[in-house]
């Protein structure tokens, strides 16, 4: 049985748990909210072991202290999702998000994995999510989103390269637009068409399954998980 840990969950680290919390993973869960998590933690645990730890990641420090916990538990890490998120608009005339996308988007995760590198296992894997309007598309509103789900996309390459004589994964999935409801044994495919822009999160979820259970050949890429919309 392999230890999952899914950070700043949302509706989609929920929709992660619950995947793998099906396939027979233990899964912890982490976010600011203590009460969120309860909430998760009560509708999953039909479904398999499932914990979580209350902590606002938001520099080293914090980042350090959830690895203490982490270690406290002796909670071995197999997979790591982070899932860690945030959404402003602005332009090179209005950069009032800058600070906290590249935090939320890029300090924080590099932040996290350096804390946890001591808890993963050999074979393990660590999961990122990107967004795939940043490949091609250069939107004007969206200046430090962009910036640092890109810069994002490239560190994934890099500690994939890094990592690789630790026998540590690293890959990242891409959505475009995350659907915000979720509801376990739904059939969330006849919520969408390809080309939609809102992606159910188990559509995401499956290829994060993917990449951490069902397929250990894949490292360093950055998988589009948007239906096509992004190409059109």
């Amino acid at each position: 049985m392999k230890n999952v840990v899914i950070a700043g969950t949302g509706i989609l680290g929920e929709a992660t748990a619950y995947k793998f919390l099906k396939n027979g993973n233990n899964v912890i869960i982490n976010s600011r909210n203590e009460e969120h998590l309860k909430k998760i933690k009560n509708l999953l645990s039909p479904y398999g072991k499932i914990d979580y730890i209350a902590k606002n990641l938001k520099d080293r420090d914090s980042c350090l202290l959830f690895y203490n916990e982490i270690k406290r538990q002796a909670i071995r890490i197999d997979t790591l999702v982070i899932t860690i998120g945030g959404y402003i608009e602005d332009t090179i005339d209005d950069l009032s998000g800058l600070d906290e996308m590249v935090n939320n988007h890029l300090k924080i995760p590099l932040l996290l994995i350096n804390a946890l590198l001591p808890s993963m296992n050999s074979p393990s894997n660590i999961i990122l999510v990107s967004n795939s309007d940043t490949f091609e598309k250069n939107r004007k509103n969206l200046l430090s989103y962009t910036v640092s789900k890109y810069a994002l996309n490239k560190s994934v390459k890099l500690m994939a390269a890094e990592l690789i004589t630790r026998n540590i994964r690293v890959n990242g999935v891409a959505p475009e637009y995350i659907d915000q409801t979720f509801e376990p044994d739904r059939d969330y495919t006849i919520m969408r068409k390809l080309g939609d822009l809102p992606t159910p999160p188990e559509d995401i979820s499956e290829v994060i399954f993917f990449l951490a259970d069902e397929n250990s050949w894949i490292n360093g890429a950055v998988i589009p998980v948007d239906g096509g919309h992004s190409l059109i």
